[in-house]
């Protein structure tokens, strides 16, 4: 009999996945598709008609954007003895509880229920260890759960004031804890202090603190796709840009643009996202990504790819996720080069960014006016400077970041490229 499993959008049955026969691993195929009444859209890479089997590429670039990547992958994959490029495995194995609203099931998935174990201050801080050390999410051998990202992460529950909890069976995270490494003790604090400035803009609403002392330091991170009623847990779909784009999620570096291939059709571009968010909402989400976008040339964010621009999809609306993920790598002492994951009107060095080329940039798009993105352009750069007067900058960061962030935008808003 052919291993397959259910498929469940916002937990109604949506369709049967299956291997790819004679096929690679990275591959999977949806069947006895069957539409369902939330009036959420599953994808922006394919459109699924009841009765109709969808593209098995698309189908397999999409739902392989879920996976974890890099040594997380690997580590997952060692865990339950299977392949890290063996698609079908990964959502057999932790499918029940993954970004957005999708769930997967096994025929041979026997605990189904939500359940939650409480979790010690002293056993919390030994798995956040273990999952620096072993890259595994710090699965357990019942765990379903998995979430994409290359950072050590813990992923847990919250309700109310009862404390972390670690979710079994068909139960979902509600946080993400990242924890402090010891190669970079200040970055967990710089990535907080981003999260900070990115709320002062209203480009993040999700609640993010630092618990913890010393080495046991970590970042507590809510997660936007889930909402948390009483101790019940509401899925929100989601994708991201890498998926929505239908990029390959085998190969790690194909969600950055290539510096040497820019117009790369299998890599990401700042054009191509602004044309996917487009379709969205029209001028509004593509706002949007223009002072996302701008934040992280702002901070020296060197890793805001494709997966780090995720799409909600919500009843009857798409749009634009809160951002995420924005952390200035750039700020390093001998960095030995400074591009960043998407070219600005052809250019990739954060230093020779300027206002000239971000209103190219933008206009290149041919969705907003040229006295539009001007003025989207100021605003956001008159935001985070009064940001960076108003937040406050957390202990134990980076020396300096606030004095780097305030070089970079008035440097932006005196005409002149940011430098270094």
């Amino acid at each position: 009999m052919t291993e397959e499993l259910e498929v469940r959008l916002h937990g109604e049955y949506l369709g049967l996945l299956r291997r790819a026969p004679r096929r690679s691993r990275e591959n999977v195929i949806l069947e006895d598709v069957t539409p369902t009444s939330t009036k959420v859209r599953l994808a922006e890479s394919f459109a699924l008609r009841a009765g109709r089997r969808p593209d098995t590429d698309l189908v397999s670039r999409f739902l392989g954007g879920y996976l974890p990547e890099g040594a997380q992958r690997r580590a997952l994959a060692s865990k339950r003895a299977i392949e890290p490029n063996d698609l079908f495995a990964f959502l057999r194995e932790f499918g029940s509880s993954i970004a957005g609203a999708l769930t997967f099931w096994g025929q041979a998935t026997t605990e189904r229920e939500p359940r939650y174990t409480p979790i010690s201050p002293k056993l919390l801080r030994r798995e956040l260890q273990r999952a620096i050390k072993e890259h595994d999410l710090g699965i357990r051998d019942d765990s379903r759960s998995m979430i994409a990202g290359f950072q050590p992460k813990l992923l847990v529950s919250r309700f109310g004031d009862s404390g972390w909890s670690l979710p079994h069976g068909g139960g979902h995270s509600t946080h993400i804890l990242k924890p402090r490494l010891q190669s970079r003790p200040t970055r967990l604090v710089d990535e907080f202090y981003s999260h900070e400035l990115a709320r002062a803009l209203g480009l993040a609403t999700f609640a993010s603190w630092l618990e913890g002392s010393g080495d046991g330091t970590y970042l507590a991170i809510e997660r936007f796709d889930r909402r948390v009623h009483d101790e019940t847990v509401e899925l929100v779909h989601q994708e991201d840009a890498a998926q929505a784009l239908s990029l390959g999620w085998a190969d790690d570096d194909l969600k950055f643009q290539d510096p040497e291939r820019p117009r790369d059709p299998r890599r990401p571009s700042a054009y191509r996202i602004a044309e996917l968010t487009a379709t969205l909402r029209g001028f509004e989400v593509v706002e949007q990504w223009v002072r996302q976008l701008l934040f992280r040339i702002l901070i020296g964010d060197n890793d805001g790819h494709a997966k780090n621009v995720g799409i909600l999809h919500l009843p009857g609306e798409d749009r634009l996720t809160d951002m995420y993920d924005a952390v200035p790598n750039l700020f390093q002492p001998e960095r030995i080069q400074w591009n960043m994951a998407l070219a600005i009107d052809g250019e990739f060095d954060r230093r020779r960014i300027d206002v000239e080329r971000l209103q190219a940039e933008v206009a290149s798009w041919r969705v907003l006016g040229a006295s539009r993105v001007h003025d989207v352009i100021d605003d956001v750069l008159g935001s985070f400077r009064s940001a960076l007067d108003d937040v406050s900058v957390p202990r134990g960061g980076s020396n300096g970041l606030r004095e780097f962030f305030g070089r970079a935008v008035d440097r932006l808003r005196a005409g002149d490229e940011i430098g270094e």
